[in-house]
């Protein structure tokens, strides 16, 4: 009974979010995705370079 509750309450409660989210940001929450979606891959990129660069190096100092 107690999960049941707690699983209508999480439910309400993001629904209320998602509704906030497209109505008080409208066309702009495209933006927002927008954005969101090309800081994710810029930071994957930039984690990527730096496991890139740190396994170059380490293979480049075992063939010496």
């Amino acid at each position: 009974m107690k999960d049941d509750f707690l699983l209508l309450l999480t439910a309400t409660v993001v629904a209320l979010l998602a509704w906030s989210f497209w109505h008080f940001l409208g066309e702009a929450a495209f933006s927002v995705f927008s954005t969101l979606a090309l800081l994710i891959v810029a930071a994957d990129n930039m984690r990527l370079r730096r496991r890139l660069k740190v396994e170059h190096l380490a293979h480049h100092s075992m063939k010496q």
